[in-house]
């Protein structure tokens, strides 16, 4: 019994050992099972899913798993796969599904499968999955939205038929995407151009968020593309005048086309404006084109302009219609260079063919109206060629016949006008104008002949009055200047026909001609109407050469008394000649018996005038009053101190004679020889130089020296040879060769009898003769050392031309230093007024160019205040330099002062150099569309003149550029390229093109 027990204690005792084992191991095994719960619903899924399939694994080894924890954790294992992106997530919940078919959470696993990929963007997956999900199931709000996200699925994978299905059934529940389904439906419909059932759709989400903001673009479209035009205005534009935020670009540009064609262009325009506001940048170029030609059929042609701009130079029709209506529009509102480069692409385009031809037109009106004949007149000639029956043949063959003749070379214009069967009033007009302006062009020339031939014909030529008065006028001048004997009967003429101006001027010269006849009486009389007739303000310059010359005309006469008046007078009240007037009142005090008045006038004017032109002569003065009073010491030092201070005055060997008397008669004679002498070996050719030879031979039988003379007079004569010496016939031969205009053969003739003969007296003609060979012969540089030798000697009558000779060939040498002195030796050595202004001219360039802007100034007025009438244009010339120095010195307001000055002064080459240099410092400020302006209205008002034409359009592509209107830049330069004549220009226009941006 004992031993029953006991074995039945430990069998007992087992089955509780077991017992409490298997309560411990269900324990630690539920543990993993809730840790999983709760780590799940932190949304710890990594750490969750790891407890979950460790008591799954321990559950499958339990006496008594637990088989709903088992599904449940098996469950939620799989959505932390999902939600941790395992790649084996889809395995385990299809495992899931596979053991578990009945649990319910079969039936919504697929849905958290295919949310999953949907979420990812995996639409292929999300659609597998997210189709079983609804397996089965009943509708219900999860439904509808799994069947959205499988319609967005469907629709990301462009598999638009079967989106379309599922949006139209999620659209007509209650489901939170159904609004957002409508919309997709009404994408797809409007895709598959089922508008109306897209409409409906629309009209549904119409003022939902964020629909509202884009479905009326939509709305509009299909309203569009339906056709229903009355019933798109009436929906679209109470939107577009009050958006409240909905975007309306598409819109308005629906609106816009509707418009347009309706040929409602004002409201079109609107539209299309506000449209260009919104979209901004890629539009359509049919688009750009319509909004451009709405504005061009409401006349609002600067916007035309700048729409249009983005299309002109496209490679077809549509450019080509484009560029024709910007130039039309560039046209109306005076801009002349953006017509022209629009006109030009549009001509140069095949497209359009009456399109072409109309730009072609219209390029050449534009041509004409900048003034720039010579394209025009190629640009007609093309016209004529192409279009021989075109709409404006006989326009262009009226203008070809008027413009061609107001080009520069009138010279070959006037021969072709003249070559005329028959002409116009306009080509008598064009005519008249040629033969004055090129009759002034051979009177600047001093051609003169050739001048007066020119200004017959515009006399003759049946036009302006005014150009008939003109040529008159001048005609007269030229013959004045070429010394014709019908001079006085044409300023006679002038006097009856002329104008107030020209009549004045005809008295003055009138009053000159008479002068140098020397019929003083009648100069007197013509120089007193002059003063009386004209006004300090219109010409107070030859006023005061006026007056000099009455009181030269009463001294001739010999009535000092009002010579006197009138020289004092001038020194009252004249600017200028100061010095002439003080120098003829010594010389008529002397002529009156007042010596010593006299001798303390030209006292006075060495003081005074040191420096002037007259100074050698008022020395030379005072010195023979002093020997009158046998005052011959001083006499001596007053000839010596004339000498010294002009060394190549003409008066040189009178006052070496006058000298060598006073030494002379002071017993000096070793002095008196050798002036004497001096005046035998260097003036042999001089009318003292007789005098001083019979002068050296008493001084030498005086001072028994006798046999000295003989060596003398031989020297004499053989440099001054009889008229038919060997020498002299020499040298005759010579110099016939350079006026019968043989100047290769001149040269080295000449050049063997200054060889042969260097002390001859005519060395110094030949020299002159030599230089002015190479001068004719285009060799300058050759010839400025004999003219130099010319000027040195000082004596001769060359030695003005000379100095003008080299200052020019200096000038042209760009050594600007040397012509400085040039034309100063032409100043010192010429008394002649037209030879004064022309050395202003000139020195105010020269200093100019040296960067002496102040001495440029100084000869600049004195060209404008005492040059008036001498040289035409020379007012124009020197105000314009006054300008350019003022520039140089940065002094902007009086140089754009003194630029306006010229340019209202005459429309010559002066006023278009001042033009182009206003718009230089617009757009050195920065000021491109002024300076664009200003450069337009230079080709317009200047177009003759081609270096200025061409350079002002350089100046406009620059300021295109500086306004990056590539357009218009890039157009500017390509006409330049192709219109131009001159490879300089067209090979910077080249290289600018290059620069612009593509």
């Amino acid at each position: 019994m004992k031993k029953i027990i006991l074995i039945l204690f430990y069998v007992l005792l087992a089955a509780f050992s077991t017992y409490s084992q298997n309560t411990l191991s269900y324990t630690e095994i539920e543990s993993h099972y809730n840790n999983g719960v709760e780590l799940y619903t932190k949304k710890a899924y990594s750490a969750a899913r790891k407890e979950f399939r460790t008591y799954v694994d321990l559950s499958s080894r339990s006496l008594n798993p637990n088989q709903f924890n088992i599904a449940n954790a098996e469950y939620y294992s799989a959505v932390s796969a999902l939600n941790t992106n395992s790649k084996d997530a889809d395995i385990e919940v299809q495992r899931f599904v596979l053991n578990h078919s009945e649990h319910p959470k079969a039936k919504i696993i697929y849905s958290d499968l295919g949310d999953n990929f949907y979420q990812k963007g995996e639409y292929a997956k999300a659609i597998e999955y997210l189709k079983k999900s609804i397996e089965h199931r009943q509708d219900d709000l999860s439904i509808y939205e799994l069947r959205y996200k499988l319609g967005v699925s469907y629709y990301q994978l462009k598999d638009y038929k079967n989106a379309l299905a599922e949006f139209d059934y999620v659209k007509k529940t209650a489901a939170e995407n159904s609004i957002n389904a409508a919309y997709y439906a009404a994408v797809i419909n409007f895709q598959n151009e089922n508008f109306d059932a897209a409409l409906i759709d629309l009209h549904r989400v119409e003022n939902v968020n964020p629909y509202k903001l884009e479905v009326p673009n939509w709305i509009a479209q299909i309203l569009y593309r339906q056709e229903k035009y009355d019933e798109l205005l009436a929906y679209s534009e109470p939107i577009i005048a009050n958006p409240q935020g909905r975007k309306i670009d598409e819109i308005c540009l629906v609106t816009a086309e509707v418009l347009f064609f309706k040929n409602e262009f004002r409201k079109a325009a609107d539209y299309y404006d506000r449209f260009r506001e919104l979209r901004r940048d890629n539009i359509d170029a049919q688009v750009t084109f319509r909004h451009g030609f709405s504005l061009y059929k409401t006349e609002q042609y600067r916007k035309v302009i700048d729409v249009l701009k983005k299309i002109a130079d496209r490679d077809d029709e549509l450019g080509q219609q484009a560029a024709y209506y910007l130039g039309i529009s560039a046209l109306n509102v005076g801009d002349l260079t953006s017509a022209m480069a629009a006109f030009d692409f549009a001509r140069k385009s095949d497209y359009d063919l009456e399109i072409k031809e109309e730009a072609s037109y219209n390029y050449i009106k534009v041509q004409v109206e900048q003034g720039n004949n010579e394209l025009a007149i190629n640009s007609l000639k093309d016209y004529v060629n192409n279009y021989p029956r075109g709409k404006y043949i006989d326009e262009s063959n009226e203008l070809l016949s008027e413009i061609l003749f107001e080009t520069n070379d009138y010279k070959q214009a006037i021969t072709y006008i003249e070559s005329l069967s028959r002409t116009t009033r306009k080509i008598d007009e064009a005519y008249q104008k040629l033969c004055y302006g090129q009759a002034v062009i051979d009177y600047n020339a001093e051609n003169f002949d050739q001048a007066i031939a020119y200004f017959d014909k515009a006399i003759s030529t049946s036009g302006s009055n005014e150009i008939s008065q003109k040529a008159l006028f001048w005609k007269a001048e030229s013959a004045f200047a070429a010394e014709k004997p019908e001079v006085e009967s044409l300023y006679r003429q002038v006097l009856q026909k002329g104008d107030r101006t020209q009549r004045n001027k005809s008295l003055y010269s009138l009053g000159y001609l008479s002068y140098n006849k020397r019929d003083f009486a009648k100069a007197l009389t013509y120089f007193r109407d002059f003063l009386s007739s004209s006004t300090e303000a219109e010409s107070q310059q030859s006023r005061e050469d006026a007056l000099l010359r009455m009181a030269d005309c009463y001294l001739i006469q010999k009535d000092f008394r009002n010579a006197l008046k009138y020289y004092e007078q001038a020194l009252a009240n004249n600017r200028t000649d100061k010095d002439y007037a003080l120098f003829q009142k010594g010389v008529t005090l002397d002529f009156m018996g007042r010596a010593d008045e006299a001798s303390r006038t030209f006292d006075q004017f060495s003081k005074q005038y040191d420096n002037s032109r007259l100074i050698d002569d008022a020395l030379f003065q005072r010195g023979v009053l002093e020997m009158d009073k046998r005052n011959y010491q001083a006499a001596i030092a007053t000839f010596t101190e004339m000498l010294r201070k002009r060394p190549k005055s003409k008066l040189v060997p009178d006052a070496l004679l006058k000298r060598a008397l006073a030494y002379g008669n002071t017993q000096n004679y070793d002095q008196a020889i050798s002036d004497y002498k001096l005046i035998i070996r260097s003036f042999g050719k001089h009318e003292t130089s007789n005098e001083a030879l019979i002068g050296l031979r008493d001084i030498l039988n005086l001072t028994g020296r006798s046999e000295d003379f003989a060596d003398v007079a031989d020297e004499y004569q053989k440099n001054n040879p009889g008229s038919g010496s060997a020498i002299a016939l020499q040298y005759d031969a010579a110099r016939n060769l350079f006026y019968t205009e043989k100047y290769s053969a001149a040269i080295p003739a000449l050049q063997r009898f200054i060889n042969n003969n260097p002390s001859n007296s005519n060395v110094i003609e030949a020299k002159f003769l030599i230089a002015e060979s190479y001068h004719f012969s285009d060799r300058s540089k050759e010839a400025l050392p004999y003219y130099k030798d010319v000027i040195e000697d000082g004596q001769s009558q060359y030695v003005t031309k000379s100095a003008f000779r080299a200052a020019d060939a200096q000038f042209n040498d760009g050594n600007y230093r040397d012509a400085v002195s040039n034309y100063q030796n032409v100043l010192s050595s010429s008394s002649s007024k037209r030879d004064q202004v022309s050395a202003w001219d000139g020195l105010f360039q020269s200093y100019y160019y040296l960067g002496d802007y102040e001495n440029s100034m100084k000869y600049a007025r004195e060209a404008i205040s005492k040059g008036g009438g001498m040289v035409i244009g020379i007012e124009n010339k020197a105000e314009l330099f006054i300008g350019k120095a003022h520039l140089k010195r940065r002094n902007f307001s009086e140089a754009k002062a003194q630029f306006d000055k010229v340019i209202a002064m005459d429309k010559d080459v002066n006023g278009a150099e001042a033009k182009y240099l206003l718009g230089e410092i617009l757009y050195e400020s920065g000021k491109f569309e002024e300076a664009i302006k200003e450069m337009q209205s230079l080709a317009q008002d200047f177009g003759d003149y081609i270096e200025w034409y061409e350079k002002a359009f350089l100046l406009i592509s620059d300021s295109y550029l500086g306004q990056k209107d590539y357009f218009m830049a890039k157009a500017t330069l390509n006409s330049i390229i192709e219109n131009s004549g001159n490879p300089k220009t067209v090979d910077i226009a080249k290289a600018k093109l290059k620069t612009i941006p593509k």
